[in-house]
């Protein structure tokens, strides 16, 4: 297939939330084949719609060891959707997205681009709300706490080796520290990758209504539900058949402070 559209969808919010973003998406684009990658009930729900294909992963994006519960670690997922995706070019988005134009200009980029993303309106890595270790090392790796950093709600890419191999360094760079956040370990996955991405900015993917282009994106926290808590070591044991030997093709692996 040429083009489609990828979600994750773990738990009833993100189910529901994900139907909705692709009813939106077929306002624009009708027809255009989905690809959800979830739970189980998310394979049930989806296997009976036209044009949408589902599936599930070995890998438990859960984290059960918080002290104040649980978290969605989508940097084990994000990273194994270009393998899972069975589209030429690849549509990602969040499932709390609402589509308010057709992907198809996002899509167009790809005839010169390799990865398509847009910038976050929370700024540079030095501004970043996350984890501050990995914050605070990023920006000495890159020399200044003043570079763009990006939002992976949105993620257009074609298939070639240049993102493959992107693929597998983000996955690398977000096992560095294996927090919430997948967006700062996005960024140094590009610069030390040959993929040619292209910045595009916010408003292609902005919370903020009245100026999303392409997606008004809710941002939401915890979009995922669970019904029930998984042991910690199930958990732990998905995760283990999750990590894997990530070639580094040449390129030097980033240089950590003590």
């Amino acid at each position: 297939m040429e083009r489609g559209v990828v979600y994750m969808a773990w738990g009833d919010n993100a189910r529901q939330q994900a139907e909705t973003s692709i009813r939106s998406l077929w306002r624009y684009a009708p027809g255009m084949p989905v690809l959800v990658v979830g739970d189980e009930p998310a394979v049930a729900h989806f296997s009976v719609f036209k044009h949408v294909s589902a599936c599930t992963v070995e890998v438990d994006p859960f984290d059960f060891g918080q002290r104040n519960g649980w978290k969605f670690l989508a940097g084990r997922i994000k990273p194994l959707l270009y393998e899972l995706s069975p589209f030429a070019q690849t549509l990602y988005v969040d499932a709390d997205s609402e589509f308010c134009a057709s992907p198809d200009r996002g899509f167009a980029l790809l005839d010169r681009w390799d990865f398509v993303v847009s910038e976050s309106r929370l700024g540079c890595v030095g501004d970043a709300p996350f984890l501050p270790t990995e914050r605070e090392e990023t920006a000495a790796w890159l020399g200044t706490p003043l570079h763009v950093f990006h939002n992976s709600g949105m993620l257009f890419w074609k298939r070639c080796p240049a993102v493959a191999e992107l693929m597998q360094l983000w996955s690398e760079e977000w096992l560095r520290y294996g927090d919430w956040d997948e967006q700062i370990a996005l960024l140094r996955a590009l610069m030390r990758s040959q993929a040619l991405f292209l910045t595009v900015p916010f408003d292609w993917n902005t919370n903020v209504q009245e100026r999303a282009t392409l997606l008004y994106h809710a941002y939401g926290t915890h979009a995922a539900r669970i019904e029930e808590r998984r042991s910690t070591a199930t958990q732990k044991s998905a995760f283990a058949s999750r990590n894997r030997v990530i070639a580094n093709r040449g390129r030097p692996t980033a240089k950590w402070r003590k």
